[in-house]
Formats: structure tokens, sequence, C-alpha cells
């Protein structure tokens, strides 16, 4: 389900309209019973230039965004709403703190940390343990990240990252690994990939001795030929992704080694949700309060 700005904006014209708009997508109650009166509904009412639940019977009332993501929240729920819209559509955080109007660049940008570990969540959480099995090809490469703060000065230790991704079902992995031994690179195949997978990687010694791990493994030799001549076989994929990710580093600057893991989770949520990612991540905000108060 996709929705352009200017719905989102037509729809959320009002607090009222918004608040009608957030309850027919399911993101708030249509209805409330009383905590005190058994099976007494509660009634809509206006309130201080918001709304909230209250029962015509007691007179106990509650926020209507009561045990939500928009409750006490510092910036008013239209605005919320457009900045989560901006961040599905990977918006930087300069742009959207111009486009809500947003004079405090630290609520943008705490928003946007609660966003991206969301999006690490729903990733971790909906990824299967493994990837690959029998009749799967899998291509795992791995790939060192430099980062330069503001692109002067010393270049700190980098990390390597190890991916892997399955050619037919296109689900991937990567593990940020401060070395690329055999030790490590096997630890993570064997956590990160099913027996009997056909493993395609470069010839490099850390990948040695796999098949006595229940895989098939081919090799590419990079320093010849990109695509094996007599195999056919190439780590393409996962090296088109390595330069993917890479882009889109560069546009945001790092700041330290533990950022990798929740970049590469929000970068592939936006990728599998596409046009849907907007809905995913409101739904998972709403339902997912609690976990975002980090």
């Amino acid at each position: 389900m996709h929705i352009t700005h200017r719905q989102l904006v037509n729809k959320t014209s009002t607090l009222l309209s918004t608040i009608q708009w957030l309850q027919e997508i399911k993101i708030l109650p249509e209805s409330k019973t009383c905590i005190n009166c058994v099976n007494q509904l509660l009634r809509l009412v206006s309130y201080k230039k918001t709304y909230r639940w209250k029962c015509t019977k007691c007179s106990s009332a509650c926020s209507i965004f009561e045990n939500t993501i928009f409750f006490n929240t510092k910036l008013e729920i239209t605005r919320l709403l457009d900045l989560v819209y901006f961040w599905s559509m990977d918006q930087n955080q300069t742009k959207v703190k111009h486009e809500i109007e947003c004079n405090a660049q630290k609520t943008v940008c705490d928003w946007f940390k609660k966003l991206q570990k969301l999006s690490y969540i729903v990733m971790r959480d909906e990824s299967s343990s493994k990837i690959g099995g029998t009749g799967h090809i899998v291509e795992i490469d791995e790939s060192l990240f430099s980062k330069r703060k503001y692109n002067v000065g010393r270049v700190p230790r980098s990390p390597w990252v190890v991916g892997g991704i399955d050619l037919e079902t296109k689900e991937c992995f990567f593990v940020e690994v401060t070395h690329r031994n055999a030790d490590t690179l096997k630890y993570i195949i064997l956590e990160k990939v099913e027996p009997g997978s056909l493993i395609i990687t470069d010839e490099w010694r850390g990948y040695w001795g796999l098949e006595e791990l229940g895989y098939h493994h081919i090799t590419v030799n990079h320093s010849e030929n990109f695509i094996c001549p007599l195999t056919g076989a190439n780590t393409q994929l996962i090296e088109n992704t390595w330069g993917w990710m890479k882009r889109k580093i560069r546009a945001r600057g790092l700041k330290n080694n533990g950022d990798l893991t929740l970049i590469f989770a929000e970068f592939l949520f936006k990728k599998r949700y596409k046009d849907n990612a907007f809905y995913k991540i409101l739904n998972c905000l709403c339902n997912s309060a609690e976990r975002i108060n980090f």
C-alpha cells in the first residue's frame, strides 16, 4: 500500500482528520472501554487542543495517544508523521528538518536513531536464522569499510564486514568483524548458512576447508577474472550490494563502528519494503512503543 506525501498531507490536514485516518489504518483504536466501568465504551472528546477518551459514567479520561509513540512527543503529530514518511523515503536529516520546519536538530536526530534501531529489530525478527540450503547458491564476500570524519585526518582502523546473499531468495546477512581469519569466517558461515549450500567466494585462504563443514564450495580468482571461465561462478551480486551500501554510507557519514550494523539493517529494510516502508515502520512503531525508548 503506497501513499504519496501529498495524500498524507490531505489526510492529516487537521488533528481530528489525522486521528480518524490513524484509526482507519488501525494505528489508533477506534473504540476503548473504561477500566473502571464494566463494558462501558468511552467517548472521544475534544480537550485542550487535543482529543481524549472519556467515560460518560464515571468521567475518567485518558489521552487517545496513550501507550503510543505519539504520547508526550515533542513534535506535533502531523510533523512526526511527516518525519517518519521522509525517513521511509530515505531523505537525510537536514532536508527533513527543513521540510517539517523543526528548529531542534537533536529531535530529528533522535527520531532517526529510533527509526533506524526499529528497522534493525524488524529485520532481525523477520529474517530467517540461516540462508541457503540444498540446491541454493550463496555468494559470500568480505569488504573493508573505512571511516574518515569529514574526509580529513588520519583514517582509523577500519572494520571488515562479511556478507552473504542467497541468489534465489535474495535473503542476506551482514556481520561486522575486526578480523577476517579462517576461524571468524567459518564461524559466521556455520551460523548464517544452511549446510548443503553451494557457496561461492574468492580465493581468500580463510575460506579453505568449507567442504569439511558440509558445504559445496567453488571459488573465483578475482586477480584474473570476475567470472570463472570454467564454472561461470562469480560474486557479482554481493559485490554490487557492497557498492550500493558504500554509496549510501558516504552520503551519511559514520561516527563509530557500531553504526554499521544498524545502517545496513535500515538500508535493507527500505530495500525490502520499498513503497510500503512508511506503513510498515509506522505499524511497528505503534506496536513497539516500549522498544524504541533507547
